[in-house]
């Protein structure tokens, strides 16, 4: 019996030690009122981050710009290169938005999946997705 308390002690005691960040995403996003439909324009990723690991994917992504168009297609230019991927507005019960990607090819698949958004404006788009903790930031051009 001895052993069993010792174990839960130190078994609690390793939990409370653990330390990561936690990414807390408000679903309620603010919408800034010139930005009436959703996404649109062109905009540079400035941030595509992991919290937990402190990773940081940016890089990858220097260079590409990201025109979001009104049929639900995202298109990445690159040293005149063009990549077309899709995304999709998914707006649910009271004023949560959600932004799903997809593209087929490296880097930017890297991007694909749900991503909540913490803020959306003509001049930019801040995401999140609260099962990873990456966090994605684009910036208006």
């Amino acid at each position: 019996m001895k052993k069993i308390i010792l174990f839960l002690a130190v078994a609690v005691m390793c939990i409370a030690s653990c330390r990561h960040h936690v990414l807390v995403v408000d679903r309620y996003y603010n919408n800034d009122s010139s930005s009436t439909n959703g996404v649109s324009g062109n905009f540079i990723l400035t941030r595509f981050a992991n919290l937990n690991s402190n990773k940081d994917n940016t890089e990858e992504f220097n260079g590409y710009v990201f025109s979001f168009g009104s049929d639900g297609k995202v298109t990445a230019v690159k040293d005149n290169q063009t990549t077309v991927g899709s995304y999709t507005e998914t707006h649910t019960l009271g004023n949560n938005l959600e932004l799903i990607f997809y593209f087929s090819d490296k880097p930017l698949s890297d991007i694909n999946g749900n991503w909540w958004v913490k803020s959306l404006s003509d001049t930019s788009i801040e995401l999140a997705d609260a099962s990873t903790s990456d966090v994605l930031e684009f910036a208006g051009q």
